[in-house]
């Protein structure tokens, strides 16, 4: 990195090949820069793995990495560049930032270029809360206003840059840099491929399924909602005090996407984005699957 003024925490959660091995190995070799924590958690989980990770952070800033990805050797020195001018521009908030990236297979070879053209909208809070999270936690860099507000991990929280996105948007500043700082490797070995998107092959095998088996496919969305209703429904219970008035009422038109009487679901509907950026077929899913709801 041309930024050289950082520290690398590493707490590996339960590996069973050489992992503990290799990266004790890496601590000796870098004495100072690397710090591989020992505690006695059980995570098994990577958002619970970061927010364990988290406790041991004691920078005004820190960034998320648990990938094998490639940093572009700028992706500190620009990325902290936006943050600055950011806390410059809002000094008492807390910011983070993220930015772009470049899919490439195995070797790195270049393949698609990804989130590099964001409009503020697709990163709001109501957007990131509605839909589908575009700050890939692997681009993230957030201060301690932030990372210091997370609290405590909690089972409903699915993944670790989504909460922090959305901590950011109800009472912070989300800030993105428009370019790619780094190449998100994508092989046959990958635990996880989602922030590259849903392509329309996949859009389109999902619309197909439901045809086919809709009562399995109702059942699963009704599923997620009961996930996503207990998550919210936890977000407000501990920010309420913190957020913007204008996200907590857009968190609180989403919960109505869930409440037991379907007119107020209905409402909700008209009021949210939700079903904004699906395609038609998708819509009419994602609104008979919101209808059909029955919360417990």
């Amino acid at each position: 990195q041309t930024f050289q003024d950082f520290r690398l925490i590493i707490r590996d959660d339960g590996s069973t090949d050489r992992t503990p091995e290799i990266i004790g190995e890496y601590e000796q070799k870098y004495p100072g820069r690397i710090k591989v924590v020992h505690d006695d958690a059980v995570c098994r989980y990577h958002a619970k793995n970061f927010f364990q990770l988290i406790k041991y952070a004691r920078a005004d800033y820190i960034m998320f990495s648990d990938q094998d990805d490639y940093w572009l050797k700028w992706k500190i020195d620009i990325t902290l560049d936006f943050m600055k001018r950011t806390e410059k521009a809002h000094p008492s908030k807390g910011v983070l930032v993220f930015a772009g990236l470049q899919a490439a297979d195995a070797r790195l070879n270049l393949l698609e270029l990804r989130n590099c053209a964001l409009k503020p909208e697709r990163y709001s809070f109501e957007s990131i809360l509605n839909t589908s999270n575009c700050v890939a936690g692997c681009t993230v860099m957030v201060n301690r206003k932030i990372y210091e507000n997370l609290g405590e991990y909690a089972d409903c929280i699915s993944y670790h840059d989504r909460w922090a996105a959305l901590v950011a948007g109800s009472c912070g500043i989300v800030c993105y840099v428009p370019m790619a700082l780094m190449l998100y490797r994508l092989h046959g070995k990958n635990a996880s491929g989602r922030m590259i998107g849903v392509n329309e092959e996949t859009r389109m095998m999902r619309i197909k399924k439901f045809f086919l088996h809709p009562l399995s496919t109702l059942s699963k969305n009704h599923a997620s909602f009961d996930v996503r209703k207990k998550a919210a429904l936890f977000f407000r219970e501990r920010y309420k005090d913190k957020m913007y008035p204008s996200e907590l009422q857009h968190l609180d038109d989403y919960l109505g996407l869930f409440d037991r009487s379907i007119i107020t679901r209905i409402k909700s509907l008209r009021r949210t984005k939700y079903i904004e950026p699906f395609g038609v077929l998708t819509k009419f899913i994602q609104v008979l699957s919101i209808l059909s709801y029955s919360p417990d």
